[in-house]
């Protein structure tokens, strides 16, 4: 793993800790033991969330209201129902949360957030209860809601044509923005078409080494969600668009010599996720405007994956593996009826 990959680890953990230290023991001793399994992203969110409900058992009850949020007991746990998680489900759908300046801002969060709520909190529980640290377990008496199949969007071939064209040529950019297309066309190009050739997210493009490309394999050794090793392999097309950045990165960008990214900003340091998603937008509204609202970094994985499920007659194990996917669950999203297809069986019923 690189320097940035363990820095960006340390720092993450590090913050999940700081969350973790403000509630009570014990969920310090549950996440000791989860660790082990978990990335840190994955225990930073699964601490903001037991933050939130414990935030909301101190705001929402004048008994939990006299207690600070670390003497919060098992006992005290214990004696919650169902009833009271369903109170925390309402409160999600709209919560107070204070910034450090003050400043209260309100917060919505979607069905599927909500659900995710609910697991965590199913999780912590059922660790509580197989230790005996509390007699019953309250979210399993929650009947979940069963959720809309979310609508898989991605850039048909038009559209991406489209994309791909206001990238190579900065058409359609304002004057400022056709200014940095100068100097940024080549690295772009190769970003985009980097994500379209191997469908890897935009964590894993910009955590990307220059040790961790190999032209001799055509393949990007990247570390997936969850923090596994996986090796995925670029097209020809991308190959030469990756080449000619390489030719120029170090003229252009001035990185200094400890610097490992691949892809650089104007100061010569690794891109952020936030600037490849400024980027892509910007390329869509100069391309398609009506979409920029809709298409993020993660479309064009949406983009890939649609790609190779027609690509490979819907084997959906064989995209599972393409997408790095730890469960074949995930690659099902991916599958979707597009207007193409749903036209083109519109006069099957009449031949039978």
């Amino acid at each position: 793993m690189s320097d940035y990959k363990k820095e960006k680890n340390y720092k993450v953990r590090q913050q999940a800790n700081e969350i973790i230290a403000r509630m009570p023991p014990y969920v310090r001793d549950y996440f000791l033991e989860r660790e082990i399994r978990l990335s840190a992203m994955s225990i930073y969110s699964y601490a903001g969330q037991l933050m939130t409900f414990f935030t909301f058992l101190h705001d929402s009850s004048p008994y939990f209201g006299k207690k600070d949020i670390k003497e919060i007991s098992l006992e005290d746990l214990d004696q919650l129902n169902d009833r009271d998680i369903v109170e925390f489900m309402h409160y999600l759908r709209n919560y107070p949360v204070k910034s450090e300046s003050g400043k209260v801002k309100y917060v919505e969060c979607s069905p599927t957030t909500i659900q995710h709520y609910t697991v965590a909190l199913n999780t912590f529980w059922k660790y509580l209860y197989v230790r005996k640290m509390v007699s019953s377990n309250p979210i399993e008496l929650i009947t979940r809601a069963k959720l809309p199949k979310k609508e898989v969007i991605y850039l048909d071939r038009e559209d991406k044509n489209q994309f791909l064209d206001a990238v190579e040529t900065g058409d359609g950019l304002t004057k400022k923005q056709a200014q940095f297309h100068e100097k940024n066309g080549k690295r772009d190009m190769a970003i985009v078409n980097v994500f379209l050739s191997t469908g890897i997210r935009v964590s894993e493009l910009v955590g990307m080494d220059l040790k961790d490309i190999n032209f001799k394999r055509h393949s990007i050794n990247v570390y997936r969600k969850g923090g596994n090793f996986d090796t995925v392999y670029f097209s020809d097309t991308a190959e030469a668009y990756l080449k000619d950045y390489l030719e120029v990165r170090e003229d252009t960008y001035k990185p200094l010599k400890d610097e490992t990214a691949v892809f650089l900003n104007k100061s010569g340091k690794r891109l952020s996720v936030r600037s490849v998603e400024l980027m892509v937008k910007k390329y869509i509204n100069a391309s398609i405007p009506s979409e920029a609202d809709r298409i993020t970094p993660h479309k064009l994985r949406s983009t890939y994956a649609e790609t190779m499920l027609k690509a490979t007659g819907g084997d959906l194990e064989r995209v599972q593996k393409l997408m790095g996917h730890s469960s074949i669950t995930s690659t099902t999203h991916y599958v979707a009826s597009t207007e193409e297809e749903k036209a083109s069986v519109r006069n099957l019923s009449e031949k039978f």
